[in-house]
């Protein structure tokens, strides 16, 4: 189904924010269980963070495909896009050779700015965001600015998103042996949840409130 409006985005952000925080949540279930076998605990510590790791970077994903379809479906002018997008769209319109230097190749952006504003906007959503497969809090950063979602609430947890998250999910991927507290799930997952709504929540905004366009185009 393509996403064409508000409503169309809220229910695929809402679906796709379900049933992962459902899957997190048998996976808490089964954490939970006591259990005196310590290699069983181990092996769920380390599961844990795997799983949440790869709820937390394939949302992100997902959450920035939609809502670049969302706004493409919407069929503006590049002229009628907020910066960030508008820079989504120059990079998707401008091809330029390996050698930016060159005045011929900046020339490229003079003849966008003065010919191509007015035309249809030119957004990435088939490919989305690159998440580098290392959704760090600097990769993070980069995401939230395409998207026009303040980092701001992430910044307190760049520490976590880095150390703990991903950090220890680099370590178990690549075969390191790495013990993990299950106790520590709860926390972590909370936090993951949070950061999973926060984006959800923020995007729905922007498609509800136009806050996509520029001031003066809504």
């Amino acid at each position: 189904m393509t996403i064409r409006t508000p409503d169309d985005l809220c229910r695929k952000l809402d679906g796709e924010l379900a049933w992962r925080k459902k899957e997190l949540s048998d996976l808490k279930y089964f954490i939970d269980q006591r259990t005196e076998n310590p290699f069983r605990k181990r092996v769920l510590g380390r599961c844990g963070v795997t799983i949440l790791y790869a709820h937390w970077e394939g949302f992100v994903k997902i959450a920035a495909r939609y809502f670049l379809e969302f706004v493409a479906m919407q069929r503006l002018r590049n002229e009628e896009l907020q910066p960030h997008l508008l820079t989504l769209s120059v990079r998707s319109s401008v091809a330029f050779s390996s050698d930016t230097r060159k005045h011929s190749e900046l020339g490229k952006l003079t003849e966008f700015f003065l010919n191509g504003l007015s035309e249809r906007a030119r957004l990435p959503f088939k490919k989305g965001l690159d998440t580098e497969s290392n959704l760090s809090s600097t990769v993070l950063k980069e995401i939230t600015w395409c998207l026009g979602v303040p980092y701001l609430p992430f910044e307190t947890k760049e520490k976590f998103i880095d150390a703990r998250l991903l950090g220890r999910r680099n370590c178990i991927a690549h075969g390191e042996e790495v013990d993990v507290d299950p106790r520590e799930f709860d926390g972590m997952r909370d936090v993951v949840i949070e950061m999973m709504v926060y984006l959800n929540n923020q995007l729905q905004n922007a498609a509800t409130l136009r806050t996509f366009m520029r001031t003066g185009n809504s």
